[in-house]
């Protein structure tokens, strides 16, 4: 029986794939838990029309992507948070924290594409590596005492 999976299933596919499964995996296990439906035509057709959509908001934020890394080339991002005298912050810097700011001061950037190994915990100059569908590059963000 041919299915489409609606949520990536192990062994059998990815989401959104037609798959040809055992009639009994499907009608069985695959159908009643939401994890697929029947390839009919029309569900075809939906797919495919969702697949599409998503593949062209992915481009969109791909160029997104590339403008705010040419205008980070020359840009400095600030923020300013909460620190003590000895200039660490009371609060870590996380992705979500660093992509707002971008956003805010450049352009648009998503949390996800902010790669962080730890939060930054302390004021200064630091390097913030970036990436995006294989597009790489680093920004300089100053945390500033409030």
């Amino acid at each position: 029986m041919k299915v489409i999976l609606l949520q990536d299933v192990a062994r059998i596919g990815r989401q959104f794939e037609i798959k040809e499964v055992p009639d009994g995996h499907a009608l069985n296990f695959l159908i009643p838990k939401k994890l697929a439906e029947p390839a009919t035509p029309a569900n075809v057709k939906r797919v495919e029309a969702r697949t599409g959509k998503k593949n062209a908001e992915a481009e969109a934020s791909q160029e997104a992507f590339l403008e705010t890394l040419s205008k980070l080339k020359d840009a400095m991002v600030t923020i300013t948070a909460s620190a003590n005298d000895e200039g660490k912050l009371f609060k870590g810097l996380k992705a979500d924290d660093i992509a707002t700011a971008v956003s805010e001061q450049v352009g648009q950037l998503h949390a996800s594409q902010v790669e962080l190994t730890e939060p930054i915990k302390e004021v200064g100059e630091h390097t913030v590596a970036i990436t995006a569908g294989g597009e790489k590059g680093t920004f300089s963000l100053k945390v500033e005492k409030e």
